[in-house]
This record gives structure tokens, sequence and C-alpha cells, in this order.
């Protein structure tokens, strides 16, 4: 079950001027919806479900009983879930850092999302390795405090990754014979993380712009570490956070047994 999710956001958003280098802005570009909006259920499915386990229950249409029981029906936890998705999808197509595991599958609720932080990814720069540390937020219209609530998100553990999240990752991995790339997070968890081996980020899905809200919050929430700010802004931000999950369990209604 194949899908190109190189490029998700080209197509979908158009970047607009901002004042400060740090801080990133994209806006819905007419039409850029509907040019990803099958490849986002898709990805969507897969963060929530797992697109290896759907195609080993014979695809959608045969997977409708764990779509059903995975995929979050209520407004928050879809809002919060999206957020998260694209979040970790910036990360992995838009920055120099990669996320090597999808949080949300292993979750043991379906509403709930995992504790600890929201996305973490990864690079190895010479003997060092280098962490991107992200909270994301998911608002129809965003605030200031939902800003302030993520940079505490960021400041918790001096500014680093959460322990627990890191021995999470690494479990995770190396339960699935990915030992090479489990490696750098126990390295990480044998050290002292170094101030500059941390880099932030604070990503906002929102109906509203988020230009002013990420400019007036921009100073670094550590000192020494790196801040990066990006805000998507979409039109119909409950439209297409309801459309994207309603897609995913679409998907398994053909199946007459479910």
């Amino acid at each position: 079950m194949p899908v190109d999710i190189t490029d998700l956001f080209s197509p979908w958003f158009q970047k607009q001027e901002c004042e400060l280098e740090s801080v990133t802005v994209m806006t819905e570009k007419e039409g850029g919806r509907n040019q990803v909006f099958e490849r986002l259920v898709t990805v969507a499915a897969d963060h929530v479900v797992g697109l290896k386990a759907i195609e080993s229950l014979g695809g959608f249409p045969k997977a409708a009983n764990i779509l059903r029981n995975r995929v979050p029906t209520r407004k928050i936890a879809r809002s919060g879930f999206l957020g998260e998705i694209l979040a970790t999808e910036y990360v992995d197509q838009q920055t120099e850092y990669s996320v090597p595991v999808r949080r949300l599958r292993h979750r043991d609720t379906r509403e709930q999302a995992m504790r600890g932080d929201d996305v973490l990814g990864f690079r190895t720069d010479r003997s060092r390795v280098k962490v991107i540390k992200v909270e994301a937020k998911s608002r129809a219209n965003l605030t200031t405090a939902a800003i302030v609530e993520a940079r505490e998100g960021l400041a918790n553990y001096k500014g680093r990754p959460n322990p627990e999240t890191l021995g999470f990752l690494d479990c995770i991995l190396r339960e699935q014979g990915r030992d090479d790339e489990a490696e750098p997070i126990t390295k990480l968890q044998k050290q002292s993380i170094r101030t500059s081996d941390v880099c932030h980020l604070l990503f906002t899905l929102s109906g509203n712009n988020p230009t002013s809200f990420l400019e007036d919050n921009s100073d670094p929430v550590s000192k020494g570490m790196e801040f990066r700010l990006c805000g998507c802004r979409v039109n119909a931000h409950v439209d297409l956070v309801r459309s994207v999950f309603d897609e995913c369990l679409a998907r398994g209604e053909s199946d007459g047994d479910a």
C-alpha cells in the first residue's frame, strides 16, 4: 500500500513572507487541499493505525473493525492528532531531521494521544546526535494561550527531550529490529545532552493567521537552543479535521462483514 508522502506541503501550501527568519508561515493554496487530500487521509491512517497492519488485514475494506476502534471520533482528539501528524510530516519532509516512530500507533486508547513529547526527530552530525523537540497545537482559532502552553512543553526537562519518551522510542525501535536507528537514541540516554544539540520546533495548524502569535513569541525557550516556529493556516479548519478522519473510517465501510 505505497503512498508518496515526500511532498505533502508544497502542493498544499504557499509560504508567506515573515519578518523573522525563525518563523515559517504557510497558507493553504486555492485547490491545494484537493491535490493532497487522498494522500493526507492515507498518511493519517498510517499514523493512527499503521499501513502495514491495514495491509496485513487485506486492505482498507477488510480493516473496518480496526479502523473503527483506532480512529478518533471526538473533535478535540481529532484536532490534536492531525496537528501532531502534520508536525511529524513537517519534520520529516521540511527539515534535516527524521522521525523514526509514529507514536500515535502505540497509544492504548482511541481518543487519547500519547504522553511525553509530541514529536522527536534525530540526526547525526559527525559524532554528535542532534535532536529536534516538537510541540504541536491545532486550533480552529489559535490564541496566545496555546502558544504559551506549547512553549511550556518545550521548556520541560530544561528544554531537553523527555527521558521517558527517549526510552519509549528506543524500546519500540529495538523490538522492531531497527537497532541502527535506535543506537543514537540509546546514546542520548547515556550522556548529558548539550544545549547546542537540541532544536525546538513550535508547530501550529489553525484556521486563523498564526503570524503575529508566532512572531510575538519567538524568543528562544531555553538559552543556547535553536528555536523554530511554523504555522500552517487552513480554510475551514473544523471541516478539514472532520473530513480526514471521516474518510479514514469510510474507506473501511464497504466490507459487509464489518
